[in-house]
């Protein structure tokens, strides 16, 4: 995505991005080589996971990292920690199956993006990436106010692509909820088969939407350019 980004829209400016569900730092590396003028916020809410991820990216002042969850609701949440830490999602806010007594689970604080914009004295994101393991819609209806006035320019988000996916949002929700709000598709991204079950079509993509405000900038800086 990074390269289409660079090559679609040459004049725009990648300032502040939101990793919410960084996990141990992987996607933030790339972002740091990528847009070397941003500043990257890190959301990671499990303990041993947010660790790791400060000690990846120990020294570097261009990232903050902050042990939240996000959703659509501030306060308490309870995360499913069983297995790989890919894997971890919020209890409640996922499109996961409800869980047992028997999963491991640890308890996180849990923000949403206007509130956490609005204490920190954020009004604009350049870039939102969004992996939270089914919570994905979640994470936008907490951005409910960001989104309205079109103050995150590029949204990526994990999409389900089959509806045996009991995982992932499907792509036509996120689809409908955010071009409702003027954020419309611009590529789709590391197409993922039905691992599970072996099966030969796509579980999940991890789909990007851009803005209306970005695609008025856009052609008019190329207006002016010809």
């Amino acid at each position: 995505m990074t390269s289409d980004i660079a090559s679609s829209l040459p004049r725009f400016r990648v300032e502040t991005v939101f990793d919410v569900g960084a996990n141990v730092g992987q996607s933030t590396r790339r972002y740091l080589a990528a847009f070397p003028d941003a500043h990257i916020y890190c959301f990671e809410p499990v303990h041993d996971t947010f660790k790791q991820l400060e000690e990846n990216l120990k020294g570097n002042d261009r990232v903050d990292c902050c042990q939240l969850a996000v959703a659509s609701r501030k306060g308490r949440g309870e995360m499913c920690v069983q297995g790989c830490s890919l894997m971890f999602f919020l209890v409640g806010d996922s499109k996961r199956a409800p869980i047992d007594g028997n999963v491991p689970t640890e308890p996180v604080e849990v923000v949403t993006l206007d509130e956490f914009c609005q204490i920190r004295g954020i009004d604009h994101i350049s870039f939102l990436k969004i992996d939270t393991e089914g919570g994905d819609l979640e994470v936008l209806k907490g951005a409910m106010s960001m989104l309205a006035e079109q103050k995150i320019d590029l949204v990526q988000v994990e999409a389900g692509m089959n509806p045996g996916n009991t995982w992932h949002v499907s792509l036509e929700r996120l689809k409908g909820f955010l071009e409702s709000r003027r954020y419309f598709l611009f590529g789709i991204y590391e197409q993922e088969s039905e691992w599970p079950t072996e099966e030969p079509h796509l579980r999940y993509v991890n789909a990007a939407f851009i803005s209306a405000e970005l695609i008025g900038k856009n052609r008019a800086g190329a207006t002016s350019v010809t």
